[in-house]
Formats: C-alpha cells, structure tokens, sequence
C-alpha cells in the first residue's frame, strides 16, 4: 500500500488532473506496438511551520518499455517537475538500452545510458514510498540518477551483484578523464531478509571537491505479516572539501522505518533519520551540525492504482539552521495524492 491518505478536495482536484492525463498514454499504446507504457500523476497540499502552505503538482511521468529482441530492451522515463525549466537532462529522468548476455553464467545484464542509482533503502517515485519526503540520507548521502554503463549478475538464488562507471553524481556528461566507479552487492540472507551493501567512489565533477567516497547498507525486512521494515546506514567522505573548519568532510547518518498495513487499505508508517555532517560539507548551511527527523504518515489504497498519504515531519538540527538560522527545529505537514497506471 504505497501512498496515501488525504482530503477530499484534493483528492478530486487530483482525478481531474488524472483523467486528462491518462487519455494520453491510452492513445500511445495503439501507436506504440509492443510497448509497456506506465506513469503516474502526483499532488500534494503541504504546509511548513503554519506559515508556508502550498497545493502543488509534484510530477508528472510517462515510463515507456520495449522489448526490442530476446537480447535488447529499451527503456525512456519522461518526468516533468514544477518549476523546472524543460532541459533535457531533467526531462528524461532514465533513458538506457539493456543488453542480455545468456550466454555468461547465469546472465549478464548490460544497462547503458542514463538509470536510477542502485543504492540505499529508499526509492526514488513517489509511488515506490511509503512517505511524502525522503529521508536525509537519501537527500544528502546519495546520488540520484547515474549516467553510463553498468552490469548485473544474479550468482544464486540468494546473491546478485552489480558494478558500474559513471559521469559522476547527477551528471549527464563529464569534465574529466577520471570516472565514478561503484557497486552493489544484495543478499537474501533468510527468508524475509534482504541486505545490500554499496560503494561508490571517485573524482567530483565540481572544483570544491576531488574525490568523494561513500559506502551504504540498507536491508528490508518483511518477516512479520504485513510489516515492512527499513534499515539503512550511510558513510562518506569529501576530499579537499574547500571548507573553513577543515579540508575533507566527513558525515554518518541512519534510518530506521516502519510500515504496517492495517488492511487491505489502511496502513501507518514511523521513520526516524540523522545525519551528522561533521564537518559542514553536505547539509547545505555551511556549519558543523547534527541533523534528526520524526517522520509519521497515515495510508489509504483508493484501488486502481490510486492513493493518499497525510504525513507529519519534525525535523531538527544542534544549530540555528531554519527559518532564517534563527531556529533548530521546523515541522511540515503535507497531504499526497497519487495515481499509477
């Protein structure tokens, strides 16, 4: 039961929006043999400390899938943000060709192109969380979208791995000759235990930091009926990091969620996250800080591929960081309505 519980009015705001937009895919399948076409709309209503209180359409995407042979498939993710200028790097969030090679092992798979970083416990749509907001770790320990090639092996039943060479963090081309390199090992360690443990490093696009190295393990735990639960630890290193208190940053951060289905349509989620960004590199506001979020959310499957969620979030930080560094701590709520297809 992915994304849920909201108001009425938003709910309906939301249809509208949805029946236009899904007349369109409808009429790309008749055009597009052989293609699997999906996507989704997403609408929130959010409010900040009682003085900041916004209706939003959050996205908009189309998912266009083809098999082109046994061998080859294509994929093209066409995601729009509000406020964002139509720049191409932004308006196709994944574009990659998958090459399977049969004939090694067990199978190969060669993805090329532009994909979702193969890291962390939290996903990247909004359809794929259990909450409106990500997680620190996801917003400031991690890459989104990686740009280059990358192979995945399945070794058995219970271990599968992945390796690739990226442009970087969140870049579409690079300028330089040195490449991201990283890598994912999962693990289905027992029946209702999935662990995977990653690592990415290399040299940053950027001239305030050389070289940025992160290791990352989540694990899912679905072993009680109905519960899932999320774990994840986050470690980096910034080097040559240009800062005032020190040339490398340094930062550890975790998270802790929890998700139960009452039923077939109602479900509650808990998730706590910090991040200690020890040295003032990643956070954004230039200081050494401890950061720690209280995120609660209620679910509601409306079927059809339709849901709403209501979340509260308090976040809270050891310095005067928010509304205008004059406060350590801010609260949001934000009401989401979403619908897949």
């Amino acid at each position: 039961m992915k994304r849920l519980f909201c108001k009425k009015v938003l709910g309906g705001f939301a249809l509208v929006l949805m029946g236009a937009f899904v007349a369109v895919p409808a009429a790309m399948a008749a055009d597009v043999a052989g293609a699997n076409i999906s996507g989704f709309v997403d609408v929130s209503y959010s409010d900040a400390d009682n003085s900041n209180s916004t209706f939003s359409l959050d996205q908009v995407e189309i998912d266009i899938e083809k098999d082109l042979s046994d061998k080859l498939s294509i994929r093209v993710d066409v995601n729009h943000l509000p406020d964002t200028a139509l720049v191409f790097d932004d308006l196709i969030e994944q574009g990659y060709l998958t090459v399977k090679l049969d004939n090694i092992g067990t199978g190969l798979d060669v993805t090329l192109g532009k994909f979702n970083a193969p890291i962390g416990f939290e996903l990247l749509d909004p359809v794929d969380m259990y909450q409106y907001s990500h997680a620190l770790v996801f917003d400031n320990g991690l890459p989104t979208n990686l740009t280059g090639v990358m192979g995945a092996y399945k070794v058995s039943d219970m271990i599968d791995v992945a390796a690739y060479a990226v442009n970087g963090w969140d870049n579409s081309s690079d300028n330089n000759q040195s490449k991201t390199i990283g890598g994912r090992v999962g693990m289905n360690a027992m029946p209702g235990v999935n662990v995977g443990v990653s690592l990415i490093t290399g040299t940053n696009e950027t001239t305030t930091v050389d070289k940025r190295t992160v290791l990352d393990i989540d694990a899912t735990i679905t072993m009680i009926d109905n519960l899932t639960i999320g774990v994840e630890y986050n470690s980096g290193t910034e080097e040559n990091a240009n800062l005032t208190s020190d040339g490398d940053g340094e930062w550890t951060a975790f998270l802790l969620m929890g998700h139960y289905d009452l039923d077939d349509t109602y479900g509650v989620t808990a998730r706590y996250d910090t991040f200690d960004d020890e040295h003032g590199s990643r956070l954004g506001n230039s200081v050494v800080e401890k950061q720690t979020a209280l995120t609660l959310a209620g679910t509601m499957s409306l079927g059809d591929g339709a849901g709403l969620l209501a979340e509260w979030r308090r976040l809270d930080s050891n310095q005067n960081v928010f509304n205008g560094s004059t406060e350590d701590s801010t609260d949001t709520f934000a009401v989401e309505f979403t619908y897949s297809f």
